[in-house]
């Protein structure tokens, strides 16, 4: 029900007059409100006629939509002109500024080339943090760079430190003094280098490669970058000084995710996306967060659906409108189609945090 409270709200895949009957009048209340309202639907479905705008997409090409919103948002809104609002939420709640080490690999001409590998922990750098590589769980505790210091630090929080007697008091997000670095693109001792990503859309099924830079720095003789460094070069929003392969423009349908090469997969105007994107964002900045993705089983019933649920949570994430009343995703879907269900409940009900969780049927709530 917390979608009463978003400024601006993109129902995706549940058709709330037909699949939440109890709760529809809200959607109508919510408008009358002033709630600007966009549907994503491949049909003329019962929730279009709540619509400002319905962008009616090919059925299950969810995801290239979204992955074309996120180029722009990253585009206008933490690149070309970074939102405060944007980058202080990324660096302070969001994995987005730890570090990814980079492995060396050949190509099949034996030109060197890079590729992403996993997070570097505490335990990889015994030089650079003494205390912290021989603590307790070390390889559990991924490392960021201190933007007030420029050295690698441990964050608070970290997996590291919900186990062990080590970790009390830091099962926390607060950082104290400790700035997170979310880029090191012109960050002292940056070096641009090229990586290989994946790019899986081939008609054929084949998976090919994106060259595209990324801003790197040795820690330890490891070559190391963000995850938002990462997301920046998967998404083809480059950079100043950054080699690789990139989107010329929006227009440019040949490089993925931009709107113009959504728009041969879904059959949506790349101008549109642009635009629904833009305002997306733009509604976040001026009400704090309060923009919201409801979605449901239209899109969670798709082969990788967890992909697909990836590229959306990425919109909320990046604009931060996760965690705040009338923000985020609102997850209209009951029948869980996941193998790792322990994991997931978990997580879902913050079962680390309090003991049993406490439930409430919304329908029978209010009903």
């Amino acid at each position: 029900g917390d979608w009463w409270d978003a400024g601006y709200q993109i129902m995706w895949g549940s058709n709330v007059p037909l699949t939440r009957t109890p709760d529809a009048h809200w959607m109508t209340e919510a408008r009358y409100r002033g709630q600007k309202v966009v549907v994503m639907s491949p049909d003329y479905a019962e929730n279009v006629k709540f619509a400002d705008e319905w962008l009616a997409l090919a059925p299950g090409t969810d995801a290239a939509l979204a992955m074309a919103m996120g180029h722009v948002i990253l585009r206008e809104f933490l690149v070309d002109a970074p939102v405060e609002f944007f980058t202080d939420y990324c660096s302070r709640f969001t994995d987005l500024p730890f570090l990814v080490a980079l492995e060396e690999s050949r190509d099949a001409d034996g030109t060197l080339a890079y590729r992403p590998g996993k997070f570097v922990v505490a335990g990889d750098l015994p030089q650079a943090l003494p205390e912290a590589a021989t603590s307790e769980n070390a390889m559990w505790k991924p490392v960021l760079f201190d933007g007030a210091t420029d050295a690698v630090a441990v964050p608070n929080g970290t997996l590291g430190d919900r186990y062990g007697e080590a970790g009390m008091g830091k099962w926390n997000l607060d950082l104290g003094d400790l700035k997170p670095l979310l880029t090191l693109h012109g960050s002292a001792g940056a070096e641009a280098v090229q990586v290989r990503l994946p790019r899986f859309d081939a008609l054929d099924g084949a998976v090919a490669d994106l060259p595209r830079g990324v801003p790197a720095r040795r820690v330890e003789g490891r070559l190391v970058t963000t995850v938002f460094d990462l997301m920046l070069a998967q998404y083809g929003v480059g950079r100043d000084g950054l080699p690789g392969q990139w989107p010329s423009s929006y227009d440019d349908a040949l490089a993925p995710y931009t709107p113009a090469w959504q728009e041969d997969i879904t059959g949506v105007p790349a101008a549109a996306v642009a635009r629904i994107a833009r305002e997306f964002a733009q509604n976040s900045v001026d009400t704090q967060g309060r923009s919201m993705i409801l979605m449901g089983a239209g899109t969670n019933h798709w082969y990788h659906s967890d992909l697909i649920y990836r590229a959306m949570l990425t919109l909320t994430t990046i604009t931060g409108c996760q965690g705040r009343n009338g923000g985020g995703w609102a997850h209209y879907v009951g029948q869980e189609k996941i193998r790792p269900i322990m994991g997931f409940q978990h997580l879902a009900f913050a079962l680390d945090w309090h003991r049993p969780p406490r439930h409430m049927n919304q329908t029978a709530y209010w009903y």
